[in-house]
């Protein structure tokens, strides 16, 4: 029987109206989903740090919210979801996101993640960790 983590994150990040939006790829990571060419699953078998977390059947998936609002400073929320089969450890996907809000200018950050076999972990951001 295989095991899932299930995951749900959003972090808000905060921009004083930049001229060119962050390369979340890059800060985050790629997706390797599913039905992903067989060259991005060898790209992320070879450089896994620059994906999102992965399981068996692919990795985590992340959507990215612009606020049409450009006079805000909550300039975009960005979504970490999903369902990793054969991912075992909550507390490692919860170490990879505090390192990865540790690179934005957070607002705020919250991520909760419930695996079959180890329990449920969730963590809040607090500017205190930078």
């Amino acid at each position: 029987m295989s095991n899932w983590s299930h995951v749900a994150g959003i972090i808000r990040v905060d921009d004083m109206g930049g001229i060119t939006k962050p390369d979340f790829d890059a800060i985050i990571g790629k997706e390797c989903l599913w039905g992903s060419p067989s060259e991005v699953w060898s790209d992320a078998e070879k450089h896994p740090d620059k994906y999102l977390p992965m399981g068996s059947e692919g990795s985590l998936h992340k959507t990215v919210w612009v606020n049409p609002k450009s006079n805000h400073l909550d300039a975009y929320t960005v979504s970490i979801f999903g369902d990793l089969r054969d991912h075992d450890s909550a507390t490692e996907i919860i170490e990879w996101f505090k390192e990865k809000c540790k690179l934005l200018w957070v607002r705020n950050a919250v991520i909760t993640v419930e695996n079959g076999w180890y329990g449920t972990e969730t963590y809040t951001y607090t500017e205190d960790e930078e």
